[in-house]
């Protein structure tokens, strides 16, 4: 205050760039220092380990490209594993289950490796395939690229062709990449167990082309007022870009004044193939799109802010096709800024807050973390500035909560609907521009 009284503006410059500073050093985190720390064996560890039965065998095998290094690597750290019970070749009887792990020449597991998995199983007897994260040893043999993976995310995986560096079967779970089992028979262990040499391996996902033939009516639900070029722009991209055959617009106005957007308004009041409702009271968005949503005619909805523009021309059939799948029960889209730039690419819990958009301000061709901006995979939740849904689902679940009348109401409709058993899909080929809340600003 001192200095705002005395008119220093220099001086209130550099305090400020010296707070703003001291809140973007952020410590670098030595990976070899923290598996010292979190993931090596003390000698105490080590005792307990040794104290603990365990009957559960393991059949190793090891696949992939002929690596005599390699191998000489993985066999000396299967021989120093606490947990005995393994063998190369078919178990001998009396051995416990079998399970199998398949591994490549040239991964090292950590010493309690096989210990770990032994005792989940012990723990868990229903379950039915296991992985592990991990993490990579440079040319120095040294950690680094931790992969800490998520869990169960069967879309991620078929995308990458691959779960993780360790991951145990029971027999009943099959060879194939992701087995068609129960997915509560399926466990994340969430410890760095294996170690793959050389840098981590690059996504190589098949772009699957969304089918061409027609899945029903999309009615497509945008809430605005006022900022009519934004709206213009917004409807005109869809009308444009969208290849998608069967598409209503319900644009539900509250409370509009500006000339050029009641413009726009009475212009689409003339479409015979839109809707166009009004809303009056304090601003909910949640009652405005629950009404839009009891006027539209389509059997899905794609919930879609005033302030975005299509890019990707199929993005409706790449949203429309997930929800052909019975599991899915709701798809969101990857957004840009105007610059190019990641706003959504998928809400997650703990980012800057109660929940935050995953990659945001990173590049909009970048690969994401572990590659899976490059496929469609599950998410925690997204966000409602555009969010598909068929109308049964959106029907039987109620809604949005209109008690959520301004934020997190699109996220509480994802968690109701993964609470019954829906998944949650980003689908990162479905583009589209978002200028962030413009008509309203920003939520507190």
């Amino acid at each position: 205050m001192a200095l705002l009284r005395a008119g220093d503006v220099r001086g209130i410059a550099r305090r400020i760039a010296r707070r703003l500073g001291t809140l973007r050093r952020v410590p670098r985190i030595d990976h070899v220092e923290w598996r010292r720390l979190h993931v090596d064996l003390t000698d105490d560890d080590r005792d307990h380990i040794r104290r603990t039965s365990l009957d559960t065998g393991f059949l190793v095998r090891l696949v992939g490209e002929a690596d005599p290094v390699g191998t000489n690597l993985t066999l000396a750290s299967l021989d120093a594993q606490l947990h005995k019970a393994w063998t190369l070749d078919p178990l001998p009887s009396g051995v416990g289950h079998r399970w199998t792990i398949d591994l490549e020449p040239g991964v090292v597991l950590h010493e309690a490796a096989l210990w770990a998995l032994a005792d989940v199983i012990a723990a868990r007897p229903t379950l039915r395939l296991i992985y592990s994260d991990h993490d990579h040893l440079n040319e120095d043999g040294l950690p680094t690229e931790p992969w800490f993976l998520p869990d169960w995310n069967p879309e991620l995986f078929v995308g990458l062709g691959r779960i993780s560096a360790l991951v145990a079967r029971h027999p009943e779970a099959g060879p194939e990449l992701v087995p068609d089992i129960d997915p509560r028979s399926i466990y994340h262990l969430p410890h760095l167990l294996a170690s793959r040499t050389g840098p981590p391996l690059r996504p190589s996902p098949i772009d699957r082309v969304p089918s061409t033939r027609i899945n029903g009516r999309v009615s497509i639900l945008i809430p605005t007022r006022d900022q009519g070029g934004p709206l213009a722009a917004c409807l005109s991209s869809i009308r444009r870009l969208t290849t998608y055959p069967d598409v209503e617009l319900v644009v539900v106005d509250h409370e509009t004044t500006e000339p050029l957007a009641r413009r726009v308004l009475d212009d689409l009041a003339e479409d015979p193939a839109s809707v166009v409702l009004e809303h009056r009271g304090p601003f909910n968005f949640s009652a405005i799109v629950n009404r839009a949503a009891a006027a539209a005619s389509g059997d899905v909805f794609v919930l879609l802010n005033n302030d975005t523009e299509v890019i990707a021309t199929d993005w409706l059939e790449r949203m429309v096709n997930h929800l052909e799948r019975p599991e899915v029960g709701i798809v969101g889209a990857l957004l840009l800024f105007a610059d190019g730039t990641i706003q959504h690419a998928g809400v997650h819990p703990g980012l800057g807050g109660l929940m935050g958009h995953g990659h945001k301000h990173l590049p909009g061709d970048h690969p994401g973390h572990l590659g899976r901006l490059l496929i469609p995979h599950r998410v925690a939740a997204v966000t409602g500035a555009c969010l598909a849904i068929r109308a049964d689902d959106w029907r039987s679940l109620g809604g949005l909560d209109e008690e959520l009348a301004v934020a997190y109401n699109d996220v509480d409709l994802c968690l109701r609907a993964r609470h019954e058993g829906l998944a949650v899909i980003l689908e990162p080929n479905a583009v589209l521009h978002h200028h962030e809340s413009i008509s309203r600003g920003y939520d507190d």
